[in-house]
């Protein structure tokens, strides 16, 4: 990456986490700025920057970091839930290594919420490329799949063979290429 890039890439995250912070000491904008990181709309929020974390808990939001030496392991709970397209969600993860899986734990119908942001069920073909568990059944690309981007963020819905009944998850797959 040539170094204006970079120069704008870093800007661009020094902004995002700024407006964050910002945004969450208002006390106003963390159910929306959940629900864009979760429909992959903003980038997900990031409770390893520990003003973040402080502004999360002074809102009743529970982070626990499970990995602090390396790969992003959080996790978010909600004392009142949010409501995000129909479901609630009380709790939210963040996992990273090479890409990473910002995810809401929901209660609600799975097939309505998959129909009301006009997801697909995930075709044979895709089903390794858009692995994560067994957890996807639906999904979006919120942007085109092109030539410069032939994996673009994804919304990725779905289950587990052991999840509750009416409880699924849904979250967004940013890929690292």
């Amino acid at each position: 990456m040539r170094i204006p890039h970079k120069l704008l890439c870093s800007l661009l995250l020094i902004f995002n986490l700024s407006a964050w912070a910002q945004a969450i000491k208002t006390n106003t904008a963390a159910e929306t700025q959940f629900e864009a990181a979760l429909l992959c709309k903003s980038a997900p929020i990031d409770a390893r920057d520990s003003k973040i974390a402080t502004q999360l808990n002074k809102q009743k939001i529970t982070v626990k970091n499970f990995d602090k030496d390396g790969l992003i392991n959080l996790e978010y709970r909600f004392t009142k839930p949010l409501q995000i397209a129909n479901t609630s969600v009380s709790v939210i993860r963040y996992l990273g290594d090479s890409g990473s899986y910002f995810f809401a734990v929901a209660k609600g119908d799975m097939a309505t919420f998959a129909k009301s942001i006009h997801a697909r069920p995930v075709p044979v073909q895709l089903k390794e490329t858009l692995s994560w568990g067994d957890i996807n059944q639906y999904y979006q690309h919120p942007t085109d799949v092109t030539a410069d981007n032939p994996y673009p963020d994804t919304i990725l819905i779905g289950r587990e063979k052991t999840s509750k009944q009416g409880e699924f998850y849904f979250g967004c797959l940013r890929f690292d290429y």
